[in-house]
């Protein structure tokens, strides 16, 4: 078996990170203003129930979006755990 090193490079992954958090907060869930009034059109009750289901998608999507970045990061910090581990280790067989 061969020794080599696992290198994590934390920046670019923190950087990216930071941009999806920043994409996520600038989603704009709002679709438009439901239609009000005495209208009876079966229309607007379609449109009004459409944008209904279209915030509450879009609403759980920025939620899971926002779990998969923290999960990202929490693997990420695993993963600087385990070098730091490993590399403690490997100072010890010295």
């Amino acid at each position: 078996m061969s020794e080599e090193e696992i290198k994590l490079t934390e920046s670019p992954v923190q950087e990216q990170i930071s941009q999806l958090r920043s994409s996520i907060q600038a989603l704009d869930i709002s679709f438009s203003e439901a239609i009000e009034g005495d209208n009876q059109l079966d229309m607007v009750t379609v449109f009004n129930e459409i944008k209904a289901d279209y915030e509450i998608l879009l609403t759980q999507f920025e939620a899971l979006f926002m779990s998969n970045v923290n999960t990202t990061e929490e693997a990420v910090e695993a993963l600087k755990e385990t070098d730091r581990h490993v590399a403690s280790n490997f100072q010890m067989m010295k």
